[in-house]
């Protein structure tokens, strides 16, 4: 596909960093963009553009002389977000876009609105005319600091699901691939890492190497979190709750092997990410 300028929109947020290293290694041209991103965050050099995606003047202004755009967001509002990008992306000409979504992303799961939303940006790339990838990641090792709180541990609701936890890292592998790979455009690519687990079961190792003062890893029932935000007005609790409810119910998809290899499989176990923070 030859060399382009990628502009990444959500360039602060927790899955990024890695996407723009591993776009960096292949040489790519790189312009980050969102509302907090600034040069101390990154150890390379990158053209850095603060603004607000919402305002139509400040996505004209990052999106003019990109040839990709890599979306890696999480707003109250995703769908006008992405139905902006798609639109101004078409008017720049942008040559090929890709969008960070969720492995449980499915016709038959939108009855959750957070999924319903997430298809509905999914299919506002897909119908753009402009050649895309759709990344549908499991669970990510990095999300795994939020269970800890106060020198506490917890998991929302009773989680009795295996997933393939994957590391940051190797997300960022597929998404360079995905730009630096002639002809695999089109494509929905699974993100799983090579091992599954339980939730409550990583946290309990994840603990033991970073909080070994952590004995146990207690289950928060969702009524209690529905009832404390409602208590408080606490949005983000409420959401949360909704959240791991949908988990509950919905599992991890069985994806085959060589869907997940298109784009290099990864293969950051969890010893090999665990070791790198200690």
């Amino acid at each position: 596909m030859g060399k382009m300028k990628i502009l990444v929109i959500g360039a602060s947020g927790l899955l990024a960093g890695p996407v723009i290293r591993k776009l960096d290694e292949k040489g790519f041209e790189l312009r980050l963009f969102s509302r907090t991103v600034n040069p101390s965050m990154f150890i390379n050099d990158y053209d850095i553009i603060r603004g607000d995606l919402f305002n139509p003047d400040d996505l004209e202004r990052v999106m003019s002389g990109c040839d990709g755009v890599h979306i890696s967001i999480s707003t109250t509002d995703d769908v006008r977000a992405v139905a902006l990008i798609t639109e101004m992306a078409k008017k720049k000409g942008v040559k090929l876009i890709s969008l960070i979504s969720g492995c449980t992303v499915s016709e038959s799961n939108r009855w959750f609105k957070f999924i319903d939303d997430k298809l509905k940006t999914e299919k506002m790339i897909i119908e753009s005319g402009i050649p895309w990838f759709i990344f549908r990641p499991t669970w990510f090792f990095e999300s795994l600091g939020m269970f800890v709180r106060n020198g506490k541990a917890s998991v929302p609701g009773h989680q009795t699901a295996l997933y393939h936890w994957v590391a940051a890292e190797d997300l960022g592998r597929m998404v360079a691939n995905a730009y630096n790979t002639k002809g695999s455009e089109n494509s929905i690519c699974y993100v799983y890492g090579p091992e599954k687990y339980g939730m409550k079961e990583l946290i309990e190792k994840y603990c033991k190497r970073l909080y070994p003062e952590i004995k146990t890893v207690s289950e928060t029932p969702i009524f209690f979190l529905r009832l404390f935000s409602f208590i408080t007005g606490n949005r983000n609790l409420k959401f949360a709750a909704s959240l791991f409810s949908y988990f509950e119910k919905v599992r991890e998809p069985e994806i085959a092997e060589a869907d997940l290899a298109r784009l290099g499989k990864p293969e950051i176990d969890f010893n090999t990410w665990i070791n790198s923070k200690c």
